[in-house]
């Protein structure tokens, strides 16, 4: 076996030029470059990081139950995502309608529609990472609409709400939404994996930064 061994390293080794003698920055460079690649791979795999056996256990039925309701493991991830899509948006529409209950103008509303989109997103890391974390054409057949379409859809409302009391914007309220929900969306990634600090204030200053600079642009 450990002659088997020291064969496969050395076709392993042949299948490259060696470097030469003193140069191991150079083969650690190499090293770090092929995972590159292999995490750009990785990036276009949309497999759910469970299995449909996993699931099952966690909720308690046969793993044969689970193909019952999803033939593999690219139909649950859609499913997974489209139902987190419209629990997200279930939530913002919520929050609009406590804002316009208490008397909320169109920009209080936007703003209390971006708490809730973070506060989800707080809530859902998982949930999250499946949602934005996939190829688009990986959901459903070419023809069918990708469900973050439904949540685009509530960014745009909820601005274009904001434009019928008077606020204009120089690219246009759809540009206006799709850089709002791009600045929270990034600061939440940041917020999720790095620096160790998972305040959940901090994303409601940011919320609040953000709302108000859009609302300021649209004032010009």
């Amino acid at each position: 076996m450990r002659g088997m061994n020291q064969d496969a390293a050395t076709s392993t080794d042949t299948a490259r030029r060696r470097n030469p003698r003193g140069q191991g920055d150079r083969l650690r460079a190499e090293i770090l470059a092929a995972v590159a690649r292999l995490l750009d791979e990785k990036l276009m795999d949309n497999a759910l990081p469970v299995s449909l056996r996993e699931v099952a256990r966690e909720v308690g039925i046969a793993a044969p139950s689970m193909y019952l309701h999803f033939a593999d493991k690219d139909q649950l991830a859609h499913a997974v995502a489209e139902d987190g899509y419209q629990r997200v948006v279930a939530a913002m529409r919520e929050a609009d309608i406590r804002a316009a209950d208490h008397g909320a103008d169109a920009g209080g509303r936007l703003r209390a529609q971006a708490n809730a989109f973070c506060a989800f997103a707080a809530a859902e890391r998982g949930v999250i990472r499946v949602m934005f974390g996939h190829d688009a054409s990986s959901f459903g057949e070419p023809a069918q609409e990708h469900p973050a379409r439904v949540l685009w859809q509530q960014w745009a409302d909820a601005v274009h709400a904001c434009e019928r009391e008077g606020l204009r914007w120089p690219d246009g309220a759809e540009s206006a939404a799709l850089l709002l929900w791009s600045a929270l969306f990034g600061r939440f990634a940041l917020w999720t994996s790095t620096f160790g600090r998972h305040d959940q204030s901090e994303l409601t200053v940011f919320v609040d930064r953000v709302v108000d600079a859009v609302l300021r642009d649209g004032n010009r």
